[in-house]
């Protein structure tokens, strides 16, 4: 069994958005049992709670509508400043009014990075931990911990596993980064039954033409941004150029369908030459005007 790589985001998003694995990864991760029905992808919040626009990845609220939960995966060690500003803006959006500063559903915010981590904390200290833990909790001055939020942001870095880390959180840590180092023989836990069904969505055997073709589009984007990265640009210009890349991949598509369709029109308008058609049918027939029937004859007859 060959599996696509989780690092990219077409086949991460087919895994973990099927509603199997989502509650099984949620409850392994998070410690609890959540229960969804739909689960949506590049989701945009519908309030405007921050200058800033952004899709969220994986995105699904418990069916009790008490808990919202969203999957984020990444690849650049950049990551913190701007997943903590997601995950206060999903904070913020449930705050109805200067009257109720209430939250009123839990928010939670994974994000999965397929890269090492190459941020230092404010000593200088590098970073190589496998799960780092946000919450909104205050402390006492010796560090005791006063718990009164559910909220929790949590960073999941499978290239920094350790003995200490949890195994129900060591399964998938090893799925993904089998996915990406070790893809035609993966080294899973296959007695989780989530794991498993993991496993079969990703299988190549099973990714269509459709998401076979996406994929590869995000191949190119992330080996694109990766050459720009090396060549020193900061975080806010490479947030920029990152959209830049990814607006240009749409327009080539769309591009590329316009030249599909020009050189369709084309073959057509020069095979019904040969059969007779006279310029003002082939007209008809292809939508363009006679004038250019004539030219494509005159050009490639």
């Amino acid at each position: 069994m060959r599996i696509g790589n989780l690092d990219n985001e077409v086949y991460f998003k087919k895994v973990f958005s099927n509603i199997e694995v989502f509650e099984a990864f949620v409850k392994d991760i998070l410690g609890f049992e959540v229960h969804v029905d739909k689960i949506e992808t590049e989701k945009v919040l519908v309030r405007k709670t921050s200058p800033i626009k952004f899709k969220m990845d994986i995105f699904a609220e418990s069916i009790d509508h008490r808990v919202i939960i969203e999957i984020q995966k990444v690849d650049y060690d950049y990551s913190y400043d701007r997943f903590i500003h997601y995950f206060i803006s999903n904070l913020i959006d449930q705050q109805s009014s200067s009257k109720n500063y209430q939250f009123a559903k839990e928010v939670y915010v994974i994000v999965v990075i397929t890269a090492p981590y190459k941020i230092s904390d404010i000593s200088g200290q590098l970073i190589l931990d496998d799960v780092l833990l946000t919450t909104l909790n205050p402390q006492t001055l010796n560090g005791q911990v006063r718990e009164m939020y559910k909220h929790k942001l949590v960073f999941l870095n499978p290239n920094f596993q350790s003995e200490e880390t949890p195994p129900e959180i060591s399964d998938w840590l090893d799925l993904i980064q089998e996915s990406i180092k070790n893809p035609e023989n993966p080294q899973v836990n296959t007695n989780k039954p989530a794991i498993r069904k993991a496993m079969e969505l990703a299988e190549m055997d099973m990714i269509d033409p459709e998401e076979l073709y996406e994929a590869k589009n995000e191949e190119a984007r992330r080996e694109t941004l990766a050459v720009i990265k090396k060549m020193g640009f900061d975080e806010g210009k490479m947030e920029g150029i990152e959209q830049g890349i990814e607006q240009g991949i749409e327009q080539g598509i769309e591009q590329g369908i316009e030249q599909g369709i020009e050189q369709r029109n084309i073959e057509l308008i020069i095979d019904g030459h040969k059969e007779g058609f006279s310029p003002a049918q082939l007209a008809k027939l292809s939508k363009l005007n006679i004038e250019e029937i004539q030219a494509i004859i005159e050009k490639y007859a």
